[in-house]
């Protein structure tokens, strides 16, 4: 039997997770000193109205090595595989500390650095679920997989730099010419990489490169299901999911809270629209 582990920050619903028997480990997130693991400790909508009103800056951290060997144990038996599939290591170390966990258990454990997160990392472990229903020879399901991830585009929309710059993923000078022109970020994560793909002034910018991603999609009918994932308020993933519904009835669309430990890096107001 091969079986499916991935971490907190796959954007999936319950039934997902429950229907593919989707096994997931828990990245920790500080808040005022205090340690909670991601969806088990603190949920979502409670670190996102944290987020908000707490005036210390949160902080993350990957899951130990123990709970991976942990998870590990406890799915696995004697004659079992397991594909381990994660957040893209520009953003955390988990990737790097299932391949460490992997090394400590008696049965095959492939690892699977997605380079993505959110829905994205989402669509990685779905597709898994679905192949092993239909193989079992580990080698191709991975080597599927990796081209499946070249499918998918993750982009990012930050209203503030700030958090990226706390989390020490932009330098302070740049936060603050950003904060004094109002700058507007589209990040994509291209190959496993985090780089910025159009900058933008004020908010008539940052509704010019929106509705540029939402044509992006409109006009690609090989584009079928679509992720939405906001910070705080959903005010922006819902017209944009009207406006995707308008013009494509067709499309599988997820629109979502995101993970605390994405909540962190982007900051309050952001939101991501991922595709296939």
């Amino acid at each position: 039997m091969i079986h499916i582990v991935t971490d907190s920050t796959a954007q999936l619903t319950e039934q997902e997770i429950s229907e593919n028997h989707i096994a997931i480990v828990p990245l920790t997130v500080t808040l005022e000193g205090q340690h909670y693991r991601d969806g088990v400790d603190v949920s979502r909508a409670e670190f996102s109205r944290r987020l908000r009103e707490d005036k210390e800056f949160p902080k993350t951290s990957q899951p130990a090595i123990g709970q991976f060997v942990d998870t590990y144990q406890k799915i696995a038996q004697s004659g079992d595989q397991i594909i381990s599939i994660h957040i893209g290591s520009v953003l955390s170390g988990t990737a790097q500390t299932a391949q460490m966990a992997a090394k400590q258990v008696p049965v095959p454990v492939h690892v699977l650095d997605s380079g993505l997160t959110d829905r994205g990392l989402g669509f990685v472990v779905l597709k898994a679920a679905e192949l092993i229903r239909t193989q079992t020879d580990i080698k191709s399901i991975m080597a599927e997989l990796k081209a499946y991830m070249q499918q998918i585009t993750l982009t990012c929309f930050v209203n503030s730099l700030d958090y990226l710059v706390k989390g020490g993923r932009a330098n302070r000078a740049i936060g603050f010419m950003s904060t004094l022109i109002k700058l507007k970020l589209e990040l994509r994560m291209p190959n496993g990489k985090l780089k910025v793909f159009q900058k933008a002034r004020g908010e008539k910018g940052m509704r010019k490169m929106i509705d540029q991603v939402i044509t992006e999609i409109i006009d690609n009918p090989k584009i079928t299901r679509v992720g939405l994932s906001y910070v705080d308020s959903h005010a922006d993933t819902d017209k944009i999911e009207a406006a995707l519904k308008q013009k494509r009835s067709d499309l599988e669309i997820v629109n979502r809270l995101t993970s605390p430990t994405i909540m962190t890096h982007v900051g309050p107001n952001g939101f991501a629209i991922i595709f296939v």
